[in-house]
């Protein structure tokens, strides 16, 4: 048992010569064992060790049991512990979590809290094989990819694993052996509690109905899924040095780089860059990302909420992941002016004022951005104004051809916020006039032209200032 620990230790670089090691130690089985194997290779290995003990208050007489117990078994072994009070159920019921999540999270924080405070670069915590294996089936059963399989890592940041190359019933055959007792805690058998299900039911069941090395196949699988992780992530590092830019509140995927990139590496690198993010990946399940890689098959302008108060948004040229609430775009008012022939309409403290007039042998039209002269007996339906909609096109040249204003607009470069924002004057779905840039061929005034429809915007500008007809 120790030399199999220890050969886990050293692979796995767990602890270093000069070390300082902190042992999560609640008195059972798992725990009592970690505290030994450490104890025993302190010498060999050179390094310090510590424990702390985390009274959760939670099973009163037996939580006093196995503090005592733990005492008990530190000063005979002269190892220094600290023991901890933690109100689990309290802040399960402050941040509704479950008495699970809340003893957990309490356990980590008073772990990390000690190591901190005595100076501490390694934790050691009791997880062993067949706390890994139900790790993967509860990750498999709630909806994961292989990072989830992957389950424990043996060594994470100052977090380490030695059990994790044993299973349990070897751990408790190993103390009867070293004739060690340890408390039992008593809602390890109730039902109610996810991972006691999967343990004695679903893990018991394999063990014993399909195969007996079962864990031990587990464990091999995780390992090597980690392996594939740790693969993926570097992939997934060197993509975001090539497709990605970072800005001051997120980050911009390059559409065309992105689609270079091999598919199972497209949402890796979405993951990538959500991680690293203020928040992570708390909340993100794959669907999340899934919507964010589907984002480049969008029109320009589409956006979408993620959890932790962040957006993605398909732009020219890619993606952009935001951190914080995305502005309000502007809505389109429920109705916008009708047009009057002669007339004016006022819409946003512009004025859009619509004249007509005979049209004159050898006319000279001006070029004014915004004021155009339009062939008015060409315009099929009466002209409105409105927001852009689906199937909006204009004609580009003399010879009819169209143009999706959607992608004339993509082709300008006009940022998303703005083309949501854009005025235009439509003739059905076809575009007569993109004020400030430019008209349909097809109502350009020619040599036939009888009628003129002659449209001012007081309030745009020209030749880059201001229009002195802005109405205030």
């Amino acid at each position: 048992m120790i030399s199999r620990i220890r050969e886990f230790i050293k692979e796995n670089d767990m602890i270093n010569p000069k070390d300082k090691v902190l042992a999560g130690v609640s008195g059972g089985p798992d725990s009592v064992c970690l505290l030994l194997v450490l104890h025993r290779l302190q010498e060999e290995l050179d390094f310090e060790l510590m424990a702390v003990h985390v009274n959760h208050g939670l099973r009163e007489e037996e939580a006093d049991r196995d503090q005592e117990f733990v005492e008990k078994l530190c000063h005979d072994w002269k190892i220094p512990l600290r023991c901890v009070y933690k109100e689990v159920r309290g802040r399960a019921k402050k941040e509704k979590l479950t008495l699970e999540e809340a003893g957990r999270a309490c356990r980590y924080e008073a772990f990390h809290g000690e190591a901190k405070r005595s100076g501490c670069n390694r934790i050691a915590v009791g997880h062993h094989g067949d706390d890994q294996a139900e790790t993967m089936l509860f990750h498999l059963f709630r909806g994961t990819g292989i990072r989830g399989l992957a389950g424990m890592e043996p060594k994470r940041d100052s977090l380490i694993r030695p059990l994790l190359c044993v299973e349990r019933r070897e751990i408790i055959e190993w103390l009867q052996e070293q004739k060690l007792s340890w408390c039992e805690d008593s809602t390890n058998q109730e039902e109610a509690y996810t991972r006691n299900r999967i343990r004695h039911t679903i893990l018991a069941c394999a063990k014993e109905e399909i195969n007996g090395g079962a864990v031990r196949h587990m464990v091999d699988t995780a390992r090597e899924l980690s392996e594939i992780e740790h693969f993926l992530e570097e992939a997934a590092g060197n993509a975001f040095r090539i497709c990605v830019r970072e800005e001051e509140n997120g980050f911009f995927l390059f559409e065309e780089a992105f689609r270079r990139l091999h598919p199972l590496l497209r949402g890796r690198l979405i993951r990538y860059c959500l991680a690293r993010q203020e928040g992570g990946l708390k909340d993100i399940r794959r669907r999340h990302i899934e919507m964010v890689e589907e984002l480049f098959e969008k029109q320009t302008g589409s956006c979408l909420c993620l959890p932790g108060e962040r957006s993605a948004a398909r732009q020219y040229g890619g993606v952009s992941l935001s951190r914080g609430e995305r502005e309000n775009v502007r809505q389109e008012p429920e109705e916008l002016p009708a047009v009057e022939i002669p007339g004016i309409c006022r819409i946003g403290g512009k004025r859009w004022i619509f004249s007509l007039e005979n049209a004159q042998k050898n006319q000279i039209i001006p070029e004014k951005a915004y004021t155009k002269w339009f062939d008015y007996d060409k315009i099929e339906n009466y002209p409105v104004i409105r927001r852009r909609r689906p199937g909006d096109y204009l004609e580009i040249n003399r010879e009819h051809g169209h143009k999706k204003l959607k992608d004339y607009l993509i082709d300008q470069k006009l940022p998303a916020k703005e083309r949501e924002e854009l005025l235009l004057l439509a003739d059905g779905s076809h575009i007569i006039w993109i004020p400030g840039m430019r008209i349909s061929e097809c109502y350009k005034v020619t040599d036939d032209t009888r009628q003129i429809l002659k449209v001012r915007i007081y309030g745009g500008e020209e030749d880059g200032r201001e229009d002195p007809g802005y109405d205030s």
